[in-house]
């Protein structure tokens, strides 16, 4: 799975909690005065390539993880105080 870097950055950006289409915004250098609706289009295809998709998905469960890691850390201080 070898995706593009501005492939790359929007999975993150995506994964990290953006829309789609600020997402597209940031990792394809959208040029001032795109239509909103070009880039609602143009971030949906993106997010429609399965690479991408997988990748997203992918850095969501990491971040997940690492997530649940953190609270279960703060709850083992707790406990211990």
């Amino acid at each position: 799975m070898k995706l593009t870097a501005k492939q790359e950055a929007f999975s993150q950006a995506i994964a990290d909690g953006m829309t789609q289409a600020d997402a597209y915004r940031t990792a394809f250098n959208v040029r001032p005065g795109t239509k909103p609706e070009s880039i609602h289009d143009s971030a949906s295809k993106v997010m429609g390539n399965p690479e991408v998709a997988q990748r997203v998905a992918d850095l969501k469960e990491k971040l997940e993880k690492k997530a649940l890691w953190t609270r279960e850390m703060s709850v083992k201080a707790l406990v211990k105080s």
